[in-house]
């Protein structure tokens, strides 16, 4: 009895690390992860929805460009052109869309950079809050938020 008590424990605790935080995970397969130029400072935001993960990170370039990611089990990702469909803005000011979507098809995984020619530099590394919106990926809406501290 003690041994099966002992047994039914390590199962609840091995599926509860399983199924615990993703936090402590190591990044799945296709996740952003931080690479050279990557700007660290700001870090990589994701929305798991709807059975679609969109990921972004911002790039350390001379324009302000985003590393999306998007990942799914179960939608072709190739006819979601996030040239049209994502817009960036910079603490609440007017949403800006973006200038290029470079990707390549994908089907269920896809990867590729956001390029906002008409932010300046400046301005983009003075902002306080960036939002970046990704809309209609299986989702009306989705917003990846950076807040920079005060």
């Amino acid at each position: 009895m003690v041994i099966r008590l002992a047994a039914l424990s390590l199962v609840v605790v091995a599926l509860t690390a399983a199924c615990g935080s993703t936090t402590a995970a190591p990044p799945a397969a296709g996740s952003i992860t931080p690479v050279a130029g990557t700007s660290s400072a700001l870090g990589e935001q994701r929305s798991e929805a709807a059975a679609v993960t969109v990921g972004a990170s911002w790039l350390a370039t001379g324009v302000p460009a985003a590393r999306i990611v998007m990942d799914t089990h179960s939608v072709d990702l190739d006819g979601f052109d996030l040239g049209t469909l994502a817009r960036v803005r910079l603490d609440s000011g007017p949403w800006v869309p973006p200038s290029t979507w470079d990707a390549p098809n994908g089907g269920h995984h896809r990867e590729g950079t956001l390029t906002f020619g008409a932010l300046d530099r400046a301005s983009f590394d003075a902002a306080r809050i960036i939002e970046l919106e990704v809309r209609d990926v299986a989702l009306p809406s989705r917003i990846l938020r950076w807040e920079r501290p005060r």
